[in-house]
C-alpha cells in the first residue's frame, strides 16, 4: 500500500480517502484545463462476458468496476473523462441479431465513441487468461498509430508494478495487429490487461473492490505521470 500512495500526490489522496466510501465518489476538484479527454473502455459487456475465472466469474464485471473507479478517480483530479461502456449492456446490441454482427457493432461503437471525443486517450481495460495458472500480473499494449501510444503503456506498466507488484517484470508491449480497435484508433491508445484471471490467487483479488480501487489508482498515476503532473 506505501507504493501505491507514493506514487501520486499525499494531500490529495488525503482527500480522496474522505471522499471515497464503498460506494462511490465525488469530485472535489474543479475540471482542469487539459487539452485531452480520457476515454475509458470497460472491455466486453452483455452478451459477450469476455474471459471467465475457474471459479466462473465474467472478465466483463471487473473490467466494469475497475474502469468506474478509473473514471471516478479521474474526476477527483480534474482529469476530463468519458466511458464508453457505463454499465453491463453492450454498446450497439440488437436483439435477435447474429452474435458476429452484434460484436461487430460493439467494437465500431466504441470507434465512434473514441473518435468523437475532442483530443482522445483510449485506455481500453481487459484482463488476461492462460491456459497455465502460474501466470499473473498486469500488462500493457500500445497501438503502434501514435507514438505517445508507448509512452502511454510504459509509464502505466510503471506505475501498476510499482504499486501493486514490484516483482511484475512484464514490460508494455505493442499490441498485436488483429486487435480492431489499436489497428484502427489514430490517437493514443493502450489496453490494460490487469492481471489474469487464470490464476486463482489474481482472480480472487481481482474481484475484491479495494483491489480495484488501488488498480485505479495506479492506472490515473500513471496517467498523471505520462502528462508530467506527479
Amino acid at each position: 500500500m506505501k507504493r501505491i500512495w507514493g506514487l501520486v500526490l499525499l494531500p490529495a489522496v488525503a482527500g480522496l480517502l474522505l471522499f471515497w466510501p464503498s460506494g462511490g465518489i465525488r469530485s472535489v476538484f474543479s475540471a482542469s484545463n487539459a487539452p485531452e479527454t480520457l476515454v475509458i473502455d470497460a472491455g466486453h459487456g452483455g452478451f459477450d462476458g469476455g474471459a471467465v475465472g475457474a471459479d466462473g466469474v465474467s472478465e466483463q464485471h471487473i473490467n466494469l468496476r475497475i474502469a468506474q473507479h478509473t473514471e471516478a478517480l479521474a474526476g477527483f483530479f480534474g482529469i476530463p473523462a468519458v466511458m464508453t461502456r457505463p454499465d453491463e449492456n453492450a454498446l450497439g446490441f440488437v436483439d435477435g441479431r447474429a452474435i458476429r454482427e452484434n460484436k461487430v457493432a460493439d467494437i465500431h461503437e466504441r470507434q465512434r465513441i473514441a473518435e468523437q471525443t475532442e483530443n482522445p486517450v483510449f485506455l481500453s481495460i481487459h484482463l488476461n487468461k492462460f491456459g497455465q495458472p502460474q501466470y499473473h500480473g498486469a500488462q500493457v499494449f500500445y497501438s503502434r498509430n501514435n507514438p505517445r501510444s508507448k509512452e502511454l503503456a510504459e509509464t502505466l506498466q510503471a506505475t501498476l508494478a510499482e504499486g501493486i507488484d514490484p516483482e511484475n517484470n512484464r514490460r508494455a508491449k505493442q499490441a498485436v495487429n488483429t486487435i480492431y480497435l489499436m489497428k484502427k484508433l489514430e490517437c493514443p491508445a493502450v489496453i490494460v490487461e490487469c492481471g489474469f484471471l487464470s490464476n486463482p490467487a489474481e482472480a480472487e483479488r481481482l474481484q475484491q473492490e479495494e483491489y480495484q480501487k488501488q488498480l485505479a489508482v495506479c492506472i490515473i498515476s500513471g496517467y498523471l505521470r505520462y502528462r508530467g503532473e506527479t
